[in-house]
């Protein structure tokens, strides 16, 4: 029974069913048409946004990383400023002066006593002179005769003095007859800017 009165009302009411099925008809055919492609095209749009916002947050962290790189590359330029002024010395003659005045008083201070000194200026090799090297460097070779705990002394004051002085080498050989001293041999550079150079 209840299907022969809706068969009844859709009869009667032909009129107003066509419209109301014509209407859902239009909804789902705007559905289709307008708000599906819509409802894509928003997630395409999201995606692409957290993409872009992904690329953004790349870019950003290269560009603070682009940052932090050109000031240390800035801030080394200035260290190396500092140690071609502050630290090394002018010329040969600055270098000689802070070597054996340096040098000198420390073996004092250690009581060494110096046997003998030399030193040998070395230009710059041929690979670093292509190189834009522009340092000279000034060997020193000192043999000093004392006990071990003067050698000691006089290497560790070596190392904190404030010139730039670089053990190269050292040997320590005991001495010919019994009880004699030791005898160290050693071997520093220090270095210094060649004439003319610009630093």
């Amino acid at each position: 029974m209840t299907r022969g009165r809706v068969w009844r009302v859709v009869r009667e009411k032909r009129a107003v069913m066509l419209v109301l099925s014509l209407a859902l008809l239009a909804n789902l055919g705007v559905a289709a048409i307008v708000v599906y492609p819509m409802s894509v095209s928003v997630q395409t749009g999201e995606r692409q946004a957290e993409t872009a916002a992904q690329e953004l947050r790349a870019a950003e962290r290269e560009f603070a990383a682009a940052n932090a790189t050109m000031t240390g590359r800035t801030g080394a330029v200035d260290d190396l400023e500092r140690f071609y002024t502050r630290v090394l010395p002018a010329d040969l003659a600055g270098a000689r002066r802070a070597t054996y005045l340096t040098l000198t008083q420390l073996a004092r201070d250690a009581e060494l006593k110096a046997q003998r000194r030399t030193e040998e200026i070395h230009e710059p090799r041929q690979l670093e002179a292509a190189g834009g090297t522009t340092l000279m460097r000034l060997g020193i070779s000192m043999v000093l005769t004392g006990d071990y705990e003067s050698v000691r002394q006089f290497l560790r004051d070596v190392e904190a003095a404030p010139e730039f002085i670089v053990i190269d080498n050292v040997a320590l050989t005991e001495g010919s007859e019994p009880g004699s001293p030791l005898v160290l041999t050693v071997e520093l550079s220090t270095y210094y800017r060649r004439a003319g150079d610009g630093h």
